[in-house]
């Protein structure tokens, strides 16, 4: 199917720490969808996709913040930010993550982006300038060493800092890791929504949001 789910536990305790899904970028493109507040489970039945994830930051008004990109389309500049980064996906079907002032040398080729933050893990380093903050839900994306392209989001139950959450994604897999060369979050709280429909019926339901990544099939994807 193109779409691989496994659950991470890194305390070897009963509950899941961290849902991870992998794309097989050979089969589905990721696209961002945006305008009124929805649910997962709403943008994946209005895209006819298996997996959603949340994306952007948000205002009061609750209007996405940042990049947007939709099919080639710029729907939002990006913010002009030192600790933010943007997810792009470009026409070529490779992912990138880059800061904000980096964008505009790949935005004449870029397919989809949004712009949330900050970065975890870029060059297989954690970026050291991070603040802990407080612990709270996570989710987020991640390019691992080997090209894969990885989302990840913590169960409603589960509560990491910053810290915690990019030591996780650093780590090598046969550590409990994700083994990200580079790393970045999307929102977090209680606006995370993440959703594997079929064969891994995975959902972690947050608020309504303005602003998601979904799956469309890839172009050169096999009928």
């Amino acid at each position: 199917m193109g779409i691989e789910y496994r659950a991470i536990d890194c305390h070897d305790g009963p509950d899941i720490d961290l849902h991870v899904v992998r794309i097989d970028l050979a089969s589905w493109r990721p696209n961002a969808a945006n305008g009124a507040p929805a649910s997962a489970r709403e943008i994946a039945a209005k895209t006819a996709s298996l997996f959603v994830i949340n994306a952007n930051f948000f205002d009061a008004g609750q209007r996405p913040l940042g990049a947007i990109v939709r099919s080639g389309l710029v729907i939002q500049r990006p913010r002009d930010t030192r600790w933010q980064t943007i997810f792009a996906v470009g026409d070529d079907g490779r992912a990138h993550i880059v800061r904000p002032s980096a964008f505009e040398s790949i935005a004449t080729r870029t397919w989809m982006a949004v712009q949330a933050g900050p970065a975890l893990v870029i060059g297989g380093e954690m970026v050291m300038s991070l603040k802990p903050g407080r612990p709270a839900a996570r989710a987020g994306v991640c390019i691992a060493q080997n090209a894969d392209l990885l989302f990840f989001a913590t169960p409603r139950s589960r509560r990491f800092d910053v810290h915690d959450i990019a030591r996780i994604v650093k780590t090598r897999v046969d550590e409990g890791g994700l083994a990200c060369r580079d790393a970045m979050l999307f929102d977090g709280g209680g606006s995370v929504n993440f959703l594997v429909d079929g064969d891994s019926d995975v959902s972690v339901a947050g608020e309504r949001v303005p602003a998601f990544v979904y799956l469309e099939p890839s172009p050169g994807r096999a009928r």
